[in-house]
């Protein structure tokens, strides 16, 4: 006896059986009440839906700026002025020359002063000009004379600007030219301690010493603050420069100068740099602007070597 054959087409497309509620349309009719209710379930679906999508938008958002000030300090730091040696990078406690302690804290204004006659002066001879700077031997006695001792063996001569970078500085100092070399004047020690609170700043012009990041990294590297606009970074502004504990008439003259507040050593445990200034440009400052405008490669090193033809001291007359 054979089986009946099911109705395929019944069974994929069934009919629906029309009730005595049903429209002809086939779908039930709605009172005026319940179409109000089921609209406003639904514009509180779409708002949930738009609240839901912000929220995510945001979180991405977040995401992206914690990975970008990441991202910018690491610029910051690795590209600036924090690079001296790579060499020197996991330097011990005991191979650090330790800074003076017989120093005094630089009155207000005393770093923007004019040489007085018969102080002694730096002088860098450069291929694209002069450059003068004024000294700070009482307020950071131990990278004044490490600058005066290598100046004087004639460390310096015929070393390149390794690192320029507009609107921020120039960078010399590493007789490899690579930005992972140099070596402090003091015999038997890799580098030697920072000087950090002399009331001496990272203005426009100012010469610091350039490090690792780690504490004491300094040995021969020094850039020159070239910027022309004042730079906080994690300080913010001016007033969070003040109310973290910046001189008043350092923020007053950082705005008047331009320079690169975050790098001032009393800040360090807040933007991770710090830097010991010991010297000002008093002569030469377009020179300094001329070099930081020169073309550069993608690691900021002069297509064209800008080369300290000769460091010498000399006094003022």
């Amino acid at each position: 006896m054979s089986t009946p054959k099911k109705n395929l087409h019944q069974k994929i497309n069934p009919q629906p059986h029309k009730s005595p509620a049903a429209s002809s349309s086939g779908r039930k009719k709605l009172t005026a009440a319940q179409r109000k209710e089921l609209e406003r379930q639904q514009r509180v679906t779409q708002a949930l839906i738009i609240m839901g999508s912000i929220i995510v938008a945001v979180i991405f958002i977040i995401i992206f700026l914690s990975l970008y000030d990441n991202n910018a300090t690491k610029d910051l730091t690795s590209n600036t002025a924090d690079t001296s040696s790579k060499a020197t990078a996991s330097t011990v406690d005991s191979s650090v020359y330790p800074a003076s302690e017989d120093f005094k804290v630089a009155p207000d204004g005393e770093q923007l002063k004019k040489p007085s006659k018969g102080e002694e002066v730096a002088v860098l001879e450069t291929n694209m000009g002069t450059i003068k700077i004024r000294l700070f031997p009482k307020y950071a006695p131990t990278a004044v004379e490490n600058f005066k001792k290598l100046i004087k063996e004639g460390y310096y001569n015929g070393i390149i600007f390794h690192r320029v970078m507009n609107d921020f500085m120039i960078q010399g100092g590493d007789p490899t030219g690579t930005g992972t070399g140099g070596k402090c004047a003091f015999e038997g020690y890799e580098t030697f301690g920072d000087e950090f609170g002399r009331n001496l700043y990272n203005f426009r012009g100012a010469v610091s010493m350039a490090n690792t990041g780690a504490p004491g990294s300094n040995s021969s590297q020094f850039f020159i603050v070239q910027t022309k606009n004042a730079q906080y970074y994690k300080l913010g502004d001016k007033e969070g420069f003040l109310s973290n504990g910046g001189a008043k008439w350092a923020a007053e003259q950082y705005e008047k100068r331009g320079g690169t507040a975050y790098l001032d050593g009393q800040f360090k445990s807040i933007t991770g740099s710090g830097h010991t200034v010991f010297g000002q440009v008093y002569e030469g400052l377009k020179v300094v602007d001329k070099i930081a405008a020169v073309k550069v490669n993608s690691n900021n090193k002069p297509v064209k070597d800008v080369v300290i033809k000769k460091a010498y001291l000399t006094k003022v007359k």
